[in-house]
C-alpha cells in the first residue's frame, strides 16, 4: 500500500540526506540516518553490517577527493510493509564522479527498507544491484 504524503515527503527528505551526507563525507550525518543493525548490501562484495562499520562506505565515497562524487535518489516508489512502521522505498540511484569533468559511474537499483524511530526514519536495510558501472 502506498505511504502518506507526509511519510512518502518525510522518506523522501531521509533519502537526499543520505546523498548529501555521503557526498560530502559527513560520517556523522549519514551514519545517523541507519539503524543501530543496519545492512548494507550490493556496493561492497560482502554486506556491511552495524552503523560503525557503514563509515567505510562514506570513506569510499570520497576516494576521488571530497567533493567529487554525486548521488541522485531518483523515481522514488514507497510503500508500507506490516503496518505503518515500515517501508520499502525502491528507487534509481545514480551516481557521479567530478574529478575528472562529469562521468556517470554507477546507475543502480536500490531497494531500501525504513523503519519509523520516534520523529523520523532509519534505514534498516538497503539492497543495490549496480545496472551500470
Amino acid at each position: 500500500m502506498p505511504v502518506s504524503t507526509e511519510d512518502y515527503v518525510a522518506i523522501a527528505d531521509h533519502l537526499a540526506r543520505y546523498c548529501w551526507h555521503v557526498d560530502e563525507g559527513n560520517e556523522e550525518g549519514w551514519i545517523a540516518l541507519w539503524a543501530e543493525d543496519a545492512v548494507f548490501a550490493g556496493v561492497t562484495p560482502e554486506p556491511v553490517t552495524g552503523r560503525e562499520a557503514l563509515r567505510r562506505i562514506v570513506r569510499m565515497g570520497q576516494a576521488s577527493g571530497p567533493g567529487k562524487t554525486r548521488h541522485i535518489a531518483a523515481n522514488l516508489m514507497c510503500d508500507y510493509q506490516e503496518g505503518r512502521d515500515r517501508v520499502l522505498a525502491s528507487y534509481y540511484n545514480y551516481v557521479t564522479n567530478w574529478a575528472d569533468g562529469a562521468k556517470m559511474t554507477v546507475l543502480a537499483t536500490s531497494k531500501a527498507q525504513l523503519v519509523r524511530s520516534g520523529e523520523g526514519w532509519l534505514i534498516q536495510r538497503q539492497d543495490s544491484a549496480m545496472l551500470v558501472a
